[in-house]
Order: C-alpha cells, then sequence, then structure tokens
C-alpha cells in the first residue's frame, strides 16, 4: 500500500510540474506577442515556415526549460 501511495505523490507531483509548464509556455507565448513587432496572426495565414518553426522552438524551449528545473528541484 504504501508504495501505490509513493508512485500516486509520484504522478501528481509530475501532473503539477506538467501544469506549470503549460502555464510558462501560454504566458511566454503572450508576452513575445507582446513585445515583438511582428503580427502572429497574419505570419501563420501567410504559412510563414520560418516564423513557424521560431515560435515552436521558442514554445519548445519554454517547456523543457520548465521541466528541465522540476527534474533538478525533486
Amino acid at each position: 500500500m504504501h508504495e501505490m501511495l509513493l508512485a500516486l505523490k509520484s504522478y501528481l507531483y509530475a501532473c503539477g510540474w506538467l501544469l506549470i509548464s503549460i502555464l510558462f509556455v501560454i504566458i511566454g507565448y503572450r508576452l513575445f506577442d507582446r513585445f515583438c513587432p511582428i503580427d502572429f496572426s497574419r505570419e501563420i495565414r501567410q504559412q510563414n515556415m520560418a516564423f513557424a518553426l521560431m515560435i515552436g522552438l521558442f514554445l519548445l524551449g519554454i517547456a523543457f526549460g520548465t521541466l528541465y528545473l522540476a527534474a533538478h528541484v525533486s
């Protein structure tokens, strides 16, 4: 029973960090949109692949950075 509670605690801990990571990605995207002079929706409508790659890597970097922090805090 103790092992099951320990596994549940680890699962909930991981889910919490995942939610924090998603929140950081949303906040990072909004801040990047606010401070960058480029119109994001227009670039996406024009199917600008370089812009899509830049935004995707930016968001992936935020997510990996947050999860890296979570791995080293525990």
